[in-house]
């Protein structure tokens, strides 16, 4: 699978997909990279990267396993 950010190119890493998946919606056939997901919500990067250690962390989200 090849995917790639849908506003800046770059290629997708798994988090990306995940904190995607869950933060906007779970059928999603494109995805933003997490620096331009945090530009759309305004929260920026780091609250958005701090998300996605909680729920690896917390076990309970299949998406982050």
């Amino acid at each position: 699978m090849n995917r790639t950010c849908r506003q800046c190119g770059v290629p997708l890493m798994t988090d990306d997909v995940a904190i995607y998946l869950k933060l906007v919606t779970r059928g999603a056939q494109d995805f933003l990279c997490i620096g331009c997901l945090g530009e759309q919500l305004k929260c920026g990067r780091e609250p958005i990267e701090q998300l996605i250690q909680y729920f690896r962390k917390s076990g309970n989200c299949v998406l982050f396993r």
